[in-house]
């Protein structure tokens, strides 16, 4: 029979005398700090993943994890191109990692409807597109349909575009295109979508592949860009390598290929969530400092407060290390406590966030208007495990204060 542990739990048991103790209040303020720091980390967790996979999700609808271009290419809408063969199709479709992989062209052009005009960049793609970030996002209309025989005259323009240009679903369109020589095309707008994320919502203008590859006077498997869409962005590192492996066995004679990561073509918004991670390791830090200091203190008091028992239990003959373990298991069952309250509170917390979108943001700062959350229980199961454990090793100091403790002069305390 393990008796520390059996002693903890009759001290830890409710409805005893114990319960009238002073280091009772003592002790539940430090499981509120730990509950409170615990569920401050966790919604932090929540929070971060959220914007992480939110952001991710918008920059990979536009531009994919992985862009295939060509070697000369250093701007994104330039006028370099590179041949999507069927059997290059083939070699990056069997990656392990694809999830999906489609041609694109990228051609800047100015729209002008009535006495309005605005630059945007034409993004042509193909029926292989994953139209789901688009639906997702569609304000209004329905997506262009480019299973059409023939290269399909709608487009689907972003919310901030149509304002400025006064378009609605329907509308006609004037698509004027700078290059020798200058050439215009009419559209029709199709639909009308919104991501929030007005750095691309501004410029981005999705319509059919196949007028953009007339215009340039491009073959049918000549792109601006293959894109290679992943199962997950943590298999990045293997993709590329896969990638590349396949492009050194397929390449062709005129067309020399280049890898770029979405980090590659969008490293200010990865910096700025880098910097948030940061800013979790902080609060981390803080979090299992505040709750190390708060049950230390509750650890003394439960220790002074319990002075009669340890002088009677040495005594008795108990050993120091056995009343240090004695304590040890106690404190242990209550950072557990704390933990689990903590868990609780996050998770109701982040729950009626998740459901009923309760906090706003400003779109035009946060690229999206409701705090995103994303629920990953591994994190929580390594954070809480890290609170218990640092928290359980910082009372390993208080406990020996036990070894100081004269049993005469105990069982004489009052």
């Amino acid at each position: 029979m393990n008796l520390e542990l059996f002693i903890a739990q009759r001290l830890l048991r409710k409805g005893g005398p114990h319960e009238k103790a002073v280091s009772v209040p003592i002790v539940r303020i430090a499981l509120l700090g730990i509950a409170l720091g615990v569920c401050v980390i966790l919604l932090s967790v929540f929070i971060v993943g959220g914007f992480k996979k939110e952001i991710t999700q918008k920059v990979t609808g536009f531009s994919s994890h992985l862009n295939i271009v060509s070697y000369g290419n250093n701007n994104y809408y330039g006028d370099e191109k590179v041949k999507y063969s069927d059997t290059l199709a083939t070699a990056l479709t069997n990656i392990q990692e694809t999830k999906n992989v489609y041609g694109f062209i990228n051609k800047p052009s100015i729209l002008k409807s009535g006495t309005e005009i605005n630059g945007v960049v034409l993004y042509g793609v193909d029926t292989a597109y994953n139209t789901v970030f688009l639906q997702e996002n569609l304000k209004q209309g329905e997506l262009p349909d480019y299973h059409t025989e023939r290269a399909s005259d709608e487009i689907l323009l972003s919310a901030s575009v149509a304002k400025i240009l006064s378009l609605g679903v329907g509308d006609k369109v004037q698509a004027h295109f700078v290059q020798e020589p200058p050439r215009a095309r009419v559209f029709t707008v199709k639909g009308i979508y919104d991501t929030g994320f007005k750095e691309y919502d501004e410029i981005i203008v999705f319509c059919d592949l196949r007028h953009l590859q007339r215009l340039n006077s491009w073959a049918s498997d000549e792109v601006s860009g293959i894109a290679v869409e992943l199962h997950d962005i943590e298999l990045l590192p293997q993709a590329v390598e896969a990638v590349e492996t396949a492009l050194s066995l397929v390449e062709e004679d005129d067309y020399f290929y280049k890898v770029k990561t979405i980090y590659e073509m969008s490293p200010q918004m990865f910096d700025w969530l880098n910097l948030i991670n940061t800013n979790i390791w902080v609060i981390l830090i803080l979090v299992i400092t505040v709750a190390g200091f708060n049950m230390v203190s509750g650890l003394f008091i439960l220790i002074l407060d319990k002075t009669l028992l340890i002088g009677v239990l040495k005594a008795l003959g108990y050993q120091n290390i056995k009343l240090r373990k004695l304590f040890l298991y106690v404190s242990m069952k209550l950072i557990g406590k704390g933990i689990l309250w903590g868990n609780g509170l996050a998770f109701l917390i982040g729950f009626i966030q998740y459901k009923f979108k309760l906090i706003h943001l400003d779109p035009s700062s946060y690229y999206m208007d409701t705090v995103p959350l994303e629920f990953n229980f591994l994190y929580v199961i390594l954070l809480d495990l890290c609170v218990w454990v640092v928290s359980t090793l910082v009372l390993v100091l208080p406990t020996m204060l036990i070894s100081k403790i004269n049993p005469i002069k105990a069982i004489r305390f009052e």
